[in-house]
């Protein structure tokens, strides 16, 4: 007979559940007349498990061969199914894919997923909004708390089972130019054995006005080598015109620009430029300036 725990197996084979990072002692019950062991986990023998009694700690399914003082082997007994209890925990921020500017808003959503085999409790995430950024508000959150102190948010869940995944999503407005770089983690009580998934950062860039640079240089060097405009993003109904100083059209666009122009089979020189655009609200805009071509 077995015991787990020092206590008498009562089913065959009896669960036995625990923590991860815990052991549990399995052990031949009636030892009279036996004089050596082996322990079998999933059908093989377990190396150096020749003793009474097995400390195990990783999942399977527990037996034990016994062989008396006169050399008869036993059958394998009935077993314990062990159990390692845990719960991998995953977060994931994602921000609106769309192009956003200054004093616009967007969201971002986090999801965290409970992928182990136990419910995890007092489970956490935390977001520290960086100072680039100013909460808006929030929706979609059905379990849990939410409160938010000095630009760091914090999510907190009573317990998510395997499995299942809850969704919270933050709205933000971009205070300024620049790359936001944003990170959220995920904590619970519970053992977790894959902590890189506990935490999610995403990266966004905050897009400026339009920007036209005076100089290109199409000398193969990768520098400056086409006419790059910054900012047209936020403005993608817009065309791009070229002139020679004579006033005579050298390019234009095909629907949007796309960054590059290198005035081909131009002559170095001065050019001008007209960049026709709709603001977000309906209005159009244009703006106009000069380009010098250097080949050199």
């Amino acid at each position: 007979m077995l015991l787990a725990n020092w206590a008498f197996a009562q089913a065959s084979p009896q669960v036995v559940r625990i923590r991860l990072g815990s052991t549990v002692k399995f052990a031949v019950g009636d030892q009279t007349g036996l004089s050596s062991f082996q322990w079998y986990r999933d059908g093989r023998p377990i190396a150096n498990a020749t003793g009474p009694v097995y400390t195990a700690s990783v999942a399977g399914f527990y037996q034990v061969i016994s062989v008396n003082q006169q050399g008869c082997r036993s059958d394998l007994s009935d077993g314990f199914l062990l159990i390692v209890e845990y719960a991998d925990l995953e977060v994931r921020k994602i921000s609106e894919s769309r192009y956003v500017g200054p004093g616009e808003s967007f969201d971002y959503q986090i999801s965290v997923r409970n992928k182990g085999n136990t419910d995890a409790t007092g489970v956490e995430v935390i977001d520290r909004l960086p100072v680039n950024l100013k909460y808006m508000g929030m929706s979609g959150q059905s379990v849990g708390k939410v409160t938010i102190v000095d630009q760091v948010i914090s999510w907190k869940i009573p317990a998510l089972a395997n499995n299942q995944q809850l969704t919270l999503t933050i709205k933000t407005m971009a205070l300024k130019t620049g790359t936001v770089v944003n990170t959220a983690q995920v904590t619970a009580l519970e053992p977790d054995p894959d902590l890189a998934n506990n935490r999610s950062t995403d990266t966004k860039t905050i897009i400026g006005e339009v920007a036209i640079p005076n100089v290109i240089t199409p000398n193969g060097d990768g520098k400056n080598d086409v006419l790059v405009i910054d900012g047209l993003e936020l403005h993608p109904d817009h065309r791009l015109f070229i002139f020679n100083r004579w006033g005579n059209e050298v390019y234009r666009s095909n629907g949007p620009y796309k960054n590059d122009w290198n005035g081909n089979g131009l002559n170095e020189g001065t050019y001008y430029y007209l960049l026709k655009f709709k603001e977000k609200d309906g209005s159009e805009r244009s703006t106009t300036g000069w380009i010098t071509l250097i080949k050199n």
